[in-house]
């Protein structure tokens, strides 16, 4: 008999730690961004804009963790700031002059954009805004070359958005160049003839756009950019960098001593 009460004295133990570890596995992260909702009844919209159907309502004073933002603020409230936050077991969004958080609005990082807008200021009929725009963005990301084998193009695809009908491929080089090539297709062509001279390793990354112009200063970005991949580019500059020969030493030979 007193054999089992060690055993049952660790059993609970266990148990006990179990349950605490339980408990700070739900807990956020200690550098967590808390929002505190101000008004009763606060609306809960399936994506970063008023055009979103309300699919939820939260009391005052709730807290609540927020994971990003859409939109800034520069000198007031006008409609287009809001907070991605934790709701049930998924994500919502909130305007944000509902919510008082605990840093700075536009020290929050992005995680949505806001929708774009015609000229009537209307969202396009050809988005689907039963969810969020960019949640409904997902896909595989390919490239299909390789400029390191002699290829003097790349070929990429990336998911289709419903309602999007341009897409910009911006590539990154090594010391931060960007060229964008761009497609009505979710799919483009990199050219080896329009990137940098520098060699190394590129990031691709790409972005939905909508609009009803032909003027690029006029495209309106959907979602936020992905990263597509990377890959190797070799030097490309006009003149081939010659290597700076490397000094030798030759050691002048001693005099013969001379000896009367």
């Amino acid at each position: 008999m007193r054999s089992i009460i060690p055993l049952l004295a660790l059993f609970i133990l266990l148990l006990a730690y179990a349950g605490s570890a339980a408990l700070r596995a739900k807990e956020p992260p200690i550098n967590s961004i808390y929002a505190l909702v101000t008004v009763d009844q606060a609306e809960v919209r399936a994506g970063p804009d008023f055009a979103y159907p309300t699919i939820g309502r939260i009391p005052r004073d709730t807290s609540l963790v927020v994971v990003g933002r859409a939109g800034d603020f520069l000198t007031r409230w006008d409609g287009r700031q809001w907070l991605q936050v934790e709701y049930g077991d998924g994500l919502a969004w909130i305007y944000a002059r509902l919510l008082r958080t605990s840093v700075a609005f536009n020290s929050i990082p992005p995680t949505g954009r806001l929708l774009p807008r015609d000229a009537n200021g209307r969202v396009p009929d050809s988005f689907d805004l039963s969810e969020d725009l960019c949640s409904q963005w997902q896909g595989q990301f390919t490239l299909t070359g390789n400029f390191m084998a002699g290829d003097t193009a790349l070929a990429v695809t990336f998911p289709a958005l419903t309602g999007a009908n341009v897409y910009s491929v911006i590539v990154i080089s090594p010391t931060g160049d960007r060229r964008a090539f761009d497609s009505t297709q979710p799919q483009s062509r990199i050219i080896l003839s329009d990137l940098p001279w520098e060699m190394g390793t590129y990031t691709w990354r790409v972005a939905p756009y909508w609009t009803n112009s032909s003027y690029r200063y006029n495209w309106q970005q959907v979602c936020l950019l992905q990263t597509g991949g990377t890959f190797e580019k070799p030097y490309t500059g006009i003149y081939t960098p010659t290597p700076i020969p490397t000094a030798t030493f030759t050691p002048t030979p001693s005099p013969t001593p001379w000896r009367g």
